[in-house]
């Protein structure tokens, strides 16, 4: 029998105000961000601050946009697929032989 988890409602925040900032064509401050969300506005700068510290979300003067942490990550989950693809593309290069 599988568990059943209860979502916790501040994750949905936090990814919310992550995905707003990938959205921006432009740096947006908190204020921007919970007028947006609709999300109380010290409920984003707490979320910000922990974005800030892992490096998710980079800060300039009072505006947020996001940070190198995100970019790496990407790059490492596409660099796994493309090892995957090319193992993959081996073993069927195998098979035909």
């Amino acid at each position: 029998m599988a568990k059943s988890y209860t979502p916790v409602q501040s994750d949905y925040k936090f990814i919310d105000i992550v995905e707003f900032l990938h959205q921006q064509t432009r740096p947006v401050s908190g204020a921007e961000i919970s007028r947006a969300l609709n999300i109380p506005h010290g409920t984003v700068m707490s979320h910000l601050i922990v974005a800030l510290e892992r490096k998710w979300v980079r800060q300039s003067g009072d505006l947020y946009e996001p940070g190198v942490r995100l970019a790496g990550m990407y790059s490492a989950f596409k660099l796994g697929l493309q090892t995957k693809i090319s193992t993959m593309q081996d073993e069927l290069n195998t098979l035909e032989v």
